[in-house]
């Protein structure tokens, strides 16, 4: 009679582990399955604290939609490539480096020049980082004979968030890729978290996260569907010192109060950051929180023109005062218009 009991209980012991093992594996599936929609979360818990992260980016909003204004600090300067220049200046003067492809990447990662950023957190939530991801190679180089170390990455492979990788898997590169994308400097990481804790306290809502670091390997997949992507020598993503928030789901009233956050910010000289038309904010961050001086910016415009179109830089510095001015301007002209 005992035996039979025991029988039965392990019995019933092996049908829960199945089910549970079904369940898990369904869901470990799900999050390889669509990296445009699933951030590169290590296990299922994770999963499902991410997906009630995105329900409440995603939620419909009950606050009246109001203006949207984008404040002076988050256009374009009179001279356009003036953004990108102050990106470029800040990279030369820190001697920060590129990384081109997922080897530049791994290495910056076994340095501790990159941070992990988790897939989700009470503030904010990764919610489109490295959608565009393959099973390629963890290369760049077309020429088979440049000799690479490919050690930071094997080490990366071996263990990695606490789960190891099979490089020979094409579904294991995937993933790991894409672990190695949800990483920043730990500047950037800073004013990531500063931002969505303002943005948590005032909403309740955790800050979607769209981009972090992409070496130039992944920016040019990037550029296929984002015209935003630019392919200048030094792309600010390819730092690991950019990220970008998503805010496709915001209300007026949220747009506004992460644009005032991050125009705060950039008056202080902590980072630089322009509103896109593609629902991002791109947000840079300059390293010691300080802004590179005029000089040096001026200096780097030619570096900032993607290639094939032509530099025609304007003879004055851009303010902050100019843009405002100009702002203004156009709105009292605007206002006219509308007048019967």
């Amino acid at each position: 009679m005992i035996k039979r009991v025991v029988l039965l209980i392990l019995l019933l012991i092996a049908l829960v582990s199945g089910v549970w093992a079904v369940f898990h594996f369904k869901k470990l599936k799900q999050l390889s399955a669509s990296v445009t929609d699933i951030p590169p979360v290590a296990n299922v818990s994770t999963f499902d604290s991410w997906t009630s992260a995105v329900e409440k980016v995603k939620a419909d909003r009950t606050d009246p939609m109001g203006p949207v204004e984008t404040p002076p600090e988050l256009r374009h300067y009179s001279d356009r490539h003036w953004f990108l220049a102050t990106q470029v200046a800040e990279i030369k003067k820190n001697n920060v480096p590129i990384c081109q492809d997922y080897l530049d990447l791994a290495a910056m990662i076994e340095r501790g020049e990159m941070v992990s950023v988790p897939g989700v957190t009470n503030t904010y939530v990764l919610y489109g980082v490295a959608q565009r991801v393959d099973e390629g190679s963890f290369t760049n180089d077309e020429d088979e004979t440049v000799t690479r170390d490919y050690a930071p990455l094997q080490a990366l492979a071996k263990n990695y968030g606490g789960r190891s990788y099979n490089l020979d898997d094409p579904a294991d590169r995937r993933a790991l890729k894409a672990n190695m994308l949800s990483t920043l400097r730990p500047a950037a990481l800073k004013i990531l978290e500063e931002v969505a804790a303002a943005y948590h306290g005032k909403f309740d809502r955790p800050l979607p996260v769209s981009s972090l670091v992409r070496p130039e390997q992944y920016q040019h997949a990037v550029r296929r569907y984002n015209r935003n992507a630019v392919l200048i020598e030094a792309p600010p993503h390819s730092t690991g010192l950019a990220f970008d928030i998503d805010y496709r789901y915001m209300s007026a009233a949220e747009q506004n109060f992460v644009m005032a956050e991050l125009a705060r910010l950039k008056n202080e000289g902590r980072i630089e950051a322009i509103r896109e038309r593609n629902a991002n904010y791109h947000v840079f961050a300059f390293l010691n929180g300080a802004r590179p001086s005029d000089d040096l910016i001026t200096a780097s415009l030619d570096d900032a023109v993607p290639p094939g179109q032509e530099a025609n830089h304007a003879t004055e510095v851009p303010t902050v005062k100019e843009t405002k001015r100009k702002s203004a301007k156009t709105s009292r002209k605007s206002h006219r218009r509308r007048k019967p």
